[in-house]
This record gives C-alpha cells, sequence and structure tokens, in this order.
C-alpha cells in the first residue's frame, strides 16, 4: 500500500552509518545515480532494482517538490523480477524434441535430438528474457525519517528486504536493522543502562504448559523446564527476544478488558499521559510451546469468542491482532504483527483543513509518525512494568485473568434467556484488582 492514500502498512528499519542528514541536493542526486534502469543489452538479472520518486513506476526524475517533506525523505523501491514458469520452460522443450521426432521413422526423438531440443528451449527463453516478455514490476513505498535515523518501509518478505538493504548500502554507505518487538527492547533498555535485564528476558507462564510439552525432549544445554514457554517462532526471528512483542498483545488485551483499556504512558514533555487501546476484527493465535497449532479469529470482537479464550487458556498466544489506539487526539484502527512489530492496514484519521495535495500527504506522514511513536510509547510502558520488581504480581493478575474469562458466568435461566448471545461469543468477566502501576519515573519517555 503507498503513503499516499488509503490505509497504510510499514516495517521499520534503523539506518545505521554516516547517511545523510536532511533532504538536500547530495540526497537527491544519490537516489538520481542509483534510480531504476532497465538492462539495455541482453537478458537481464533474475531480479532488478533501482529508485523511483514513489509518484509512479517510470518515474525517476527526483526533487525536493516530489520527494523532500521538511526532515522527511519519500520516495520508492522498484524491484522488477524475470522468471520464465516452468510450464513455458517444459512447452519450449517438448515442442522442440516433437518436431525433432517426426523426422524419425520410430517417432520418438533420440538423446542427441533431445539435448538440442534443451539447448533451442534455453536460446528461446533466452530471447524472451531479453524482450522483457516475463517481466514483473513492483513498487515499494519508503519513508525516511532523518532526524530518527529510521526507515519506514511499505512492504516486507525477503526479496523486498534482501533488495532494500542492498541497494541502501551501495547508494548511501549505511547498513539497515530491522526494528522488531526485541531489537526495540534492546535499544530501550540499553539506553537506560539495563543491558543485563534485556539479558535476562525469558518467556513468560501465563498459563500451564499443554500436557503435550512434556513429551519435547530436551535441548542441547541439557534438561529444559517445560513451564517456560519455548515461543518457537522466534527462532526464525530477526531477534530471540521478539516474544515480548507477543507478550506485549497479551497484556494490551488484558489493559482492554481488566483496566477499560488505559494504557500510562510518559509524554514527550515528560508529564504522564494515556493511550487507550481495545482488540478487535483480527486475531491470529499460536502455540508459545509449538505443540497444539494456531487459529485465525476473524469478526467483531474476536477476543470475546469463547474460541479466543480457551486458545488463551491451553497456551496459545496472540501472533497479530486488530488494534483500535488512540492517543486521546488521533485514533488509529491497525492490526499489529507483535513480533515484528509490523503494522498492517492502518487507517488514519481524516486530515482536516488540507487545502491541497502536498498539505494532505504532509498531514498523512505526520500521522503515520505518531501512530508509530503512540505504539512505542505503549511498547514502552509494558517494558517497564516487565523489568520491574512488580511484573511477577502483574503476571499473577493476568494468569488469573486468563482463568477466570474461560469459565462460564453462572447466571438464572431467565437471565440468561433474556441477554442470550450469538454462540460465538463468550460472556464477559468481571475486570480484576488493578495490579500494582510504576510511579510515573518508571515509564520511560515516549
Amino acid at each position: 500500500m503507498a503513503f499516499h492514500s488509503g490505509r497504510v502498512s510499514f516495517c521499520r528499519f534503523r539506518v545505521v552509518g554516516d547517511a545523510p542528514a536532511s533532504v538536500d541536493e547530495a540526497l537527491l542526486s544519490i537516489l538520481q545515480e542509483h534510480a531504476f534502469r532497465e538492462t539495455a543489452i541482453g537478458a537481464p538479472e533474475q531480479v532488478e532494482a533501482g529508485w523511483i520518486t514513489g509518484e509512479h513506476l517510470l518515474d525517476t526524475q527526483f526533487s525536493y517538490e516530489k520527494n523532500g517533506f521538511g526532515n522527511l525523505a519519500m520516495f520508492a523501491l522498484r524491484i522488477d523480477t524475470h522468471q520464465v514458469p516452468a510450464a513455458i520452460k517444459q512447452a519450449y522443450r517438448k515442442i522442440n524434441e516433437q518436431a525433432a521426432a517426426a523426422g524419425n521413422p520410430s517417432g520418438f526423438a533420440s538423446r542427441a535430438q533431445k539435448r538440442e531440443a534443451q539447448e533451442l528451449a534455453g536460446r528461446q527463453i533466452h530471447e524472451d528474457l531479453a524482450a522483457g516478455k516475463f517481466r514483473k514490476s513492483k513498487a515499494v513505498p519508503l519513508i525516511w525519517d532523518l532526524p530518527r535515523q529510521t526507515l519506514y518501509c511499505g512492504a516486507t518478505g525477503n526479496t523486498v528486504v534482501e533488495q532494500l538493504a542492498r541497494l541502501f548500502r551501495q547508494s548511501f554507505g549505511a547498513e539497515l536493522e530491522a526494528v522488531t518487538a526485541g531489537t526495540l527492547a534492546g535499544e530501550l533498555l540499553k539506553e537506560q543502562g539495563r543491558r543485563r535485564d534485556w539479558e535476562d528476558l525469558h518467556p513468560s507462564p501465563f498459563t500451564a504448559p499443554p500436557p503435550e510439552a512434556h513429551a519435547q525432549g530436551d535441548d542441547a544445554d541439557g534438561p529444559r523446564d517445560v513451564a517456560i514457554p519455548t515461543a518457537p517462532w522466534c527462532a526464525r526471528s530477526v531477534d530471540l527476544k521478539d516474544f515480548l512483542g507477543n507478550e506485549f498483545l497479551i497484556w494490551l488485551w488484558w489493559r482492554a478488558e481488566a483496566h477499560e483499556g488505559e494504557v500510562p504512558v510518559r509524554t514527550p514533555a515528560g508529564g504522564q499521559g494515556q493511550v487507550f487501546v481495545t482488540l478487535d476484527k483480527a486475531l491470529d493465535m499460536d502455540c508459545a510451546w509449538g505443540v497444539r497449532g494456531r487459529q485465525s479469529l476473524r469478526g467483531d470482537g474476536p477476543t470475546r469468542w469463547n474460541e479466543a479464550a480457551e486458545a488463551l487458556a491451553m497456551g496459545k498466544w496472540p501472533r497479530r491482532a486488530g488494534l483500535i489506539l488512540s492517543d486521546g487526539e488521533h485514533q488509529w484502527e491497525l492490526t499489529l504483527q507483535g513480533d515484528r512489530m509490523q503494522v498492517s492496514g492502518a487507517a488514519l484519521p481524516e486530515v482536516p483543513d488540507a487545502q491541497s495535495p502536498r498539505q494532505l500527504l504532509e498531514g498523512r506522514l505526520l500521522l503515520i509518525g505518531t501512530l508509530a511513536s503512540t505504539l512505542d510509547a505503549a511498547y514502552q510502558s509494558f517494558l517497564a512494568q516487565r523489568c520491574s520488581g512488580g511484573w511477577s504480581a502483574q503476571r499473577q493478575a493476568i494468569r488469573q485473568w486468563i482463568a477466570d474469562r474461560r469459565r462460564p458466568t453462572k447466571r438464572p435461566l431467565t437471565a440468561a434467556l433474556a441477554t442470550m448471545r450469538p454462540a460465538q461469543t463468550s460472556a464477559e468477566s468481571e475486570p480484576e484488582p488493578d495490579a500494582p502501576q510504576p510511579d510515573a519515573a518508571e515509564l520511560p519517555t515516549a
């Protein structure tokens, strides 16, 4: 999705290295130098990549009017792939073999003729690639926040990340490091001189382990404590501490139901504020012990469904969740993948009093940055709790909340019939008493 209009999706990267500090002629000239260019002679590489302005796929004329927005640079990465389908390759070879076999009394192609047919098919494929017959193009929108050295990328996937990192290194001599739940927690805690706290973090046992977990073998370090979740998806993550993003979603779920969705945060001015959150529309869950599979729920209020309560009690953690997030002034609807801190399908608030397309775009860019800052502020509040001495009591409160919401509420039959709900929703549980909250000094600044 583009950043110009509609819903937006993004992941983030830290820019590490001596990169430009402002949107100036030097930055624009670098983009121009590494702009996308099609291979002029012969068959192209399987993947071609280069910068474009983001106005449209063929625009490579960079300027401040198109790409400069104060301290933000907005442009795009064009990626073209050239790949002949296997069925086409097989068809070319078969056609050549049949043509050769037609002249043989036996009706079969000889071994030498099959080799020649394969070579002819290879030449046909080369000609098709040189002609761009199987070219597929896509544009990936980018926002570069230069003061914060943060790059917002409007797409994910291995090919996108590999080509973006390679071209960024060639263009600016800087490296890109993915911002995930684990790397972000490391940054925040290390800045506070709490590196040891970060290193000691392990997944929290919000529930008892599933019985199947006891059948798992020990790891290379010896006997494994099955009471501690393994969060197996983190083995494929950027950072092994990415499970903190999944705990963050559980914590937000608990805050939404037991604390009316209020999340205390520190304001940029150093005061104490509030962020409000609720979960809605989407909920993807995965077993934290890797033994009971996954489930996906879609609809209104999926966290209130019996399936969600049962899955949570059985040791499944949210991987992706639909959120409604508000800082008191703005409200966003989005889907957040907790471990990777990836935002999908975020609906931005309306930009008031925009007098021109540029003012509208500037307002949208500001709202995207505010959304990221609001999410980070809520995550910092969670980390302040997670690394405090009161976490044990708060974890126990969450455990009790999980157990209580699984149990159906006992009501008289007449009252139950009068307030009967659809079968997919479960009765709301009573909120737990407030767990100890940190003092304002404990909350990091957003």
